[in-house]
C-alpha cells in the first residue's frame, strides 16, 4: 500500500514540475540582464541573457523587458511579442558582427501577428560586410518600431520584404553611418502582388550610400517630421506606379536628390530642399509651402501649390 502511495506522490510531483517548466517557459514577460544566464526562467529575479534566449520562454503576444543595458545579441521573431529596451540609461542595446539585428518571420499570417520594437539601440559593429540589416521584416502582419537607435550597418537600417500585406509604423527612429553603397535607410521592397502601408514621425536618417527612404510597389504612407541627409541616392524615393505617398513638414539636405518619383506619386507639403545636387524630380507633386536652398539643380514640381526658391 505505501509502495503505491510513493508512486501516486512521484506522479504528482512529476506533473506539478512539468506544469511549472510550461508556465515560465510561456510566461506573458520575461526579462533580459548584462548579468543574466539562458538556463534561468526569465523572470525579473532570474533574468536571462540573451533576446534569443528569452523568447522561447515567452508567449505569444508577450514582453521581453530589459533590465540594464547590455549586449543582447540577434533575435528572429517567429511570433506576436514586444521587446522593450527599457528608458533612459537602461536602454537595451546589441552589437551585431556580421549578422542581422531582429528579423521578423512569422509565417502563421494571423490579423494578431503584430511585432512592437521599442527603446532600443542597435549597433552593426562593422560596415565592411555587405547586406547586414538592422531590422528585417520577412513575414508577418504589423511591425512598430518606436524610440530605436540603428546604427553602422552595411545593409538597410529597415527592410520591409515579404509577400503580403502588413503595416509599418515608425516613430522616433534614428538611422546613421550607413557608408556601403547598398545602404538603404528605410527600404520598402515589397512585391508587386502585396501592399505595405503606415507612418512614419519623427525620423532622422543619415549617411547612407544609396536612399534615405525607399518606397517599392504598392507602398501607402503618410510621412511627418522625417529629416533626410547626406545620402549618395534620394532623400525619399518612389519607385512604382502603385506607390502613394505624402510627406509634410519634412527637410532633406545635402542628397544626390531630395525627392524623386521614378514612378507612382510621391506628394510633398512644407517640405525644405538644401544643398543636395538636384532638390526634386519635376513628377513630384508640390501641394503647399514648400522651399529651396542651395541645390545645383532646382526643378520645379507638379503642381506649385506655394512652392518658392531662396
Amino acid at each position: 500500500m505505501n509502495y503505491y502511495k510513493l508512486l501516486r506522490a512521484l506522479f504528482f510531483a512529476i506533473l506539478v514540475a512539468g506544469f511549472s517548466s510550461g508556465a515560465y517557459a510561456q510566461a506573458t514577460r520575461t526579462w533580459v540582464s548584462g548579468v543574466g544566464d539562458d538556463v534561468n526562467p526569465c523572470s525579473r529575479t532570474a533574468p536571462c541573457k540573451t533576446f534569443a534566449g528569452a523568447i522561447s520562454k515567452t508567449a505569444t503576444g508577450g514582453e521581453i523587458s530589459v533590465l540594464d543595458p547590455g549586449g543582447y545579441g540577434a533575435l528572429t521573431i517567429t511570433k506576436a511579442i514586444t521587446v522593450d529596451g527599457g528608458t533612459g540609461a537602461g536602454w537595451g542595446s546589441s552589437l551585431f558582427a556580421s549578422t542581422n539585428g531582429f528579423t521578423i518571420n512569422i509565417t502563421t499570417n494571423l490579423s494578431t501577428d503584430k511585432v512592437i520594437l521599442r527603446n532600443l539601440s542597435l549597433n552593426g559593429g562593422v560596415q565592411s560586410s555587405l547586406g547586414v540589416d538592422g531590422i528585417r521584416f520577412l513575414d508577418g502582419q504589423q511591425l512598430t518600431v518606436e524610440n530605436v537607435r540603428i546604427f553602422n550597418f552595411s545593409g538597410d537600417g529597415i527592410e520591409v520584404n515579404q509577400s503580403q500585406a502588413s503595416n509599418l509604423f515608425l516613430k522616433n527612429v534614428k538611422i546613421t553611418h550607413g557608408g556601403a553603397t547598398v545602404t538603404t535607410g528605410v527600404g520598402i521592397k515589397i512585391t508587386a502582388a502585396s501592399t505595405c502601408a503606415g507612418t512614419f514621425n519623427d525620423v532622422d536618417i543619415d549617411a547612407m550610400g544609396s536612399h534615405g527612404v525607399q518606397f517599392v510597389s504598392n507602398s501607402v504612407f503618410v510621412v511627418k517630421n522625417l529629416n533626410v541627409a547626406r545620402c549618395g541616392g534620394s532623400a525619399v524615393r518612389a519607385e512604382q506606379a502603385s506607390t502613394n505617398v505624402t510627406v509634410e513638414n519634412s527637410v532633406s539636405m545635402g542628397s544626390n536628390v531630395g525627392y524623386e518619383a521614378t514612378s507612382g506619386n510621391l506628394r510633398i507639403t512644407n517640405c525644405g530642399m538644401y544643398n543636395n545636387n538636384t532638390n526634386l524630380t519635376t513628377n513630384v507633386g508640390s501641394t503647399g509651402n514648400n522651399r529651396n536652398a542651395g541645390n545645383t539643380t532646382t526643378n520645379v514640381p507638379a503642381g506649385l501649390g506655394g512652392f518658392t526658391t531662396n
